[in-house]
């Protein structure tokens, strides 16, 4: 790996996976699709005070070092450039954050909003796998003490995550009367009605949506909050992410309703995101079944028979990253998930 110097001319660096120099060997290399991204680049050098004026404003970001190409068949761009029919007056882009306040909220159906252990969501393979992880962390399906994990057993946990525009200093801010949400996310067509969820098929094999977010917090610092209906869907449609064995299901998203509170706090506790908040997105998923009861996937993929939390078990896990992405604003997170299976 290394960087191009595009300090002068500007160049185009193109390499070829082995897929396609296997496919130019045989003469039916044709290239069909592309993408850009700009992942290198950090806009905040943007500098619009420029001593030498307006020419100079993006000196610094037109100068910024870029990778070489890869050439490895799963390499994936995370931050793809995105077109909005032409709309040159969007001010705001939104972000997409995966729910880890530290306030956790009870749902319907007795299933819980999640932190990551650490930094992944353990999602257990089996009952018994669910029974030990209560033990070794020493939590009641995410009511305990702040660690909490995921289990695949019917109407167990969600992975929460929010959208809406998110910085540090909160601007444009959050507004009692949602304005700036309808303003500058919903109006501008950044609200996204559907999310795609993009899972490894060798690890997971259907995405549990949620069919109904109720996320409404008042000015006088009321809420209502719930989470409820499963609507289990095969990923079964080609993942576009140009990764090998992904496939994806399209899921409902669901408007919050996060209001500036008049005490300044209760909004911050039920929202990731600082500023206005825009959609929220919960799902589940489900293991693929070799890995319920046998190890040798395990053996392929992952790891087995690991002491992993000193609680006198055994495990064998596997670790896969599970994408989001909205439909309207192309929004992206990238989730950890564990899956976990004790060895009995």
């Amino acid at each position: 790996m290394a960087f191009l110097d595009n300090s002068g001319d500007i160049i185009l660096d193109a390499v070829l996976t082995d897929l396609g120099r296997k496919r130019m060997a045989e003469g039916n290399f044709r290239i069909t699709q592309f993408a850009l991204g700009d992942d290198e680049i950090d806009y905040r050098i943007y500098n619009k005070n420029h001593p030498s004026g307006s020419a100079y404003y993006d000196l610094e970001i037109l100068q910024t070092p870029v990778l070489e190409a890869f050439a490895s068949s799963n390499a994936n761009i995370n931050y793809g450039l995105v077109s909005f029919g032409g709309n040159l007056n969007l001010l705001y882009m939104p972000n997409i954050k995966i729910w880890g306040n530290p306030k956790t909220v009870g749902v319907a159906d007795g299933k819980q909003i999640l932190r990551a252990s650490g930094s992944v969501y353990y999602m257990s393979a089996n009952t018994d796998t669910s029974t030990a992880l209560v033990s070794a962390f020493d939590t009641d399906y995410g009511t305990g003490n702040g660690t909490f994990y995921y289990s695949s057993d019917d109407n167990a946990n969600v992975i929460l995550l929010e959208t809406g525009i998110d910085s540090p200093g909160g601007f444009p801010p959050r507004t009692a009367d949602l304005t700036n949400e309808r303003d500058k996310i919903i109006a501008k067509g950044l609200a996204d009605g559907n999310f795609d969820v993009h899972i490894d098929t060798n690890i997971l094999t259907k995405v549990v949506g949620i069919s109904n977010i109720v996320w409404d917090i008042k000015t006088d610092g009321t809420v209502e909050t719930a989470i409820s209906g499963l609507n289990a869907i095969d990923a079964n449609i080609s993942s576009d992410l140009g990764m090998a064995n992904y496939a994806k299901a399209t899921i409902s998203g669901h408007r919050t309703r996060v209001r500036a509170t008049t005490d300044g706090t209760t909004a911050t506790s039920y929202s990731a995101i600082n500023g206005p908040s825009g959609q929220m997105v919960a799902f589940t998923l489900e293991p693929n079944s070799n890995l319920k009861q046998s190890s040798a996937d395990y053996a392929k993929y992952g790891k087995t028979g690991q002491d992993l939390f000193g609680d006198g078990n055994t495990y064998d896990y596997v670790d896969t990253t599970v994408y989001v992405v909205g439909k309207s604003s192309g929004v992206t997170a990238h989730v950890p998930v564990r899956v976990v299976r004790k060895v009995v």
